[in-house]
């Protein structure tokens, strides 16, 4: 009886032994044995197909350009794998490709080889330009589709702690996809300087770097109103002495809202001295109206154009049917329904031309600055210290320039708008055409955001620049 026993042991033993064996034992079916791998931007795609039930997943080892092992896996649900890590375009990059099941039993690896392209992080420099530019220096460059990793721009100036050259960083952005072009101003006043462009991929590690030695910084005249160039807007400005607003308050040198505060302090209500125009202003697609344009009177190089806005004097704006015991005059409430920051531009294209500015098409024209700012995002926004009751708006709202002496608010930074141009040595324009095709949203309220359904648009001052001959 006890040698049935062990022999019973020993056969059921034998069998689970033969059932681990099974669950340890996963062969590559014979169809997976081909695949194909298509190079792409900083590394390459695999394109598998996973048919037979017994295959959970796939998983593929290979080392990046930095010699570190990397896997990656994908399941059965999918049919593509990227695989990355690269930098300079390779040929014949080994790699270990298995299958495993359910229970993540991996079967025997299969050898392969793919090729990879130049990553966004190296391509950017076969195209890369630095250049001179207004204060400072501008880099353009165009990339990929496929995009990963980080442009670092630098420029050697003075570090303000030490007071030694040293790199000065301006700017870290994600490498944008097809490219990108940067404007930069730089704090310190010099006549060259030398500019660095560095990429990183996203782990941090440095890829490239290239130094662009003594490159000019552009210098800029102001231009002065009626002598130097002229100014008409194709649409229609509002023009009322009571409440101040008329194509004057446009030129008169007042960045601020002066004119506007020493109103408030003195309690004159509802006079604005400051320029609007609408309703309907604005431009829409093929349209002839509605182009604000700049006449420079001869061919320049455009440098800037300017617009400035209100400080903020923690006012409350004029509304439609606000209150049943306030009555508003109706042009203040039809025009600012509650808001001001409401009524500046959030979306806006300049171009330059020496065709007729009235009737020629835009997209013949050269665009020499575009702001596309989120119009649900005053917070990051050029406008957002402008004037804002209550301060729900922008992040300039704990201020209230109401307060203090006026040489105080003359001393104040201005809200401003600097629309610098592209610049290309030697490209001049007798005309400028400004267009605003939206403004910001009513922040403050988002069940009800367009405070500004009418179209209107304001800015209380404009500034013209051209490079100092």
């Amino acid at each position: 009886m006890i040698r049935k026993i062990l022999f019973l042991l020993v056969l059921f033993s034998g069998f689970f032994a033969c059932k681990e064996d099974e669950d340890l034992s996963f062969n590559v079916p014979v169809e997976f044995r081909k695949l194909d791998f298509q190079p792409v931007p900083g590394g390459a795609m695999m394109k598998y197909y996973v048919k037979n039930a017994d295959v959970y997943g796939v998983r593929v080892r290979y080392r990046d350009a930095w010699g570190e092992l990397r896997t990656r896996e994908g399941s059965y649900l999918g049919d593509t794998l990227l695989l990355t890590g690269f930098t300079e375009a390779r040929q014949n990059v080994p790699a270990q490709i298995s299958f495993f099941n359910r229970s993540f039993v991996e079967s025997e690896a299969i050898e392969a080889t793919f090729n990879t392209e130049n990553s966004a992080t190296v391509a950017l420099f076969d195209s890369l330009r630095v250049q001179e530019f207004w204060g400072g220096f501008s880099v353009s460059y165009t990339a990929p589709e496929t995009v990963t990793g980080m442009v670092h721009v630098f420029y050697m100036g003075t570090n303000p702690l030490t007071g030694e050259l040293d790199s000065i960083l301006m700017s870290s952005t994600p490498i944008k996809s097809g490219g990108d072009t940067l404007n930069f101003e730089m704090s310190q006043v010099m006549e060259t300087t030398d500019v660095i462009v560095r990429t990183d991929d996203f782990d941090g590690k440095r890829v490239k770097l290239q130094v662009y030695k003594s490159l000019p910084c552009l210098s800029m005249d102001t231009l002065k109103y009626e002598d130097d160039f002229l100014y008409e807007f194709g649409g229609k400005t509002i023009t009322n002495a009571t409440h101040g607003f008329g194509l004057e308050y446009l030129f008169d040198g007042d960045k601020r809202g002066i004119g506007f505060r020493r109103n408030k302090l003195a309690g004159v209500q509802y006079k604005y001295d400051t320029y609007v125009v609408g309703p309907n202003a604005f431009y829409h697609e093929g349209a002839k109206e509605n182009r604000f344009i700049i006449d420079l009177k001869q061919e320049r190089v455009p440098a800037a154009v300017s617009l400035y806005a209100f400080l903020n004097y923690q006012t409350s704006w004029p509304k439609n049917g606000e209150s049943s015991t306030v009555v508003f005059p109706d042009l203040v409430s039809d025009i600012w329904n509650g808001q001001y920051y409401a009524h500046l531009p959030a979306k806006a294209k300049l171009y330059g031309t020496n065709s007729d500015p009235k009737t020629v098409d835009l997209s013949s024209c050269v665009l020499l600055y575009e702001l596309d700012d989120d119009v649900d995002n005053l917070w990051d926004s050029w406008a957002t210290r402008t004037d804002c009751l209550g301060g729900q708006g922008g992040a300039g709202w704990r201020e209230d320039w109401r307060q203090g002496d006026e040489k105080d608010v003359l001393a104040a930074d201005p809200v401003v708008l600097r629309m610098l141009c592209n610049y290309e040595a030697g490209r001049k324009f007798r005309y400028l055409i400004l267009v605003v095709t939206d403004t910001y949203n009513n922040v403050r309220n988002y069940y009800q955001p367009e405070a500004n359904a009418r179209e209107y648009v304001t800015f209380n001052e404009m500034e013209v620049c051209i490079k100092a001959e």
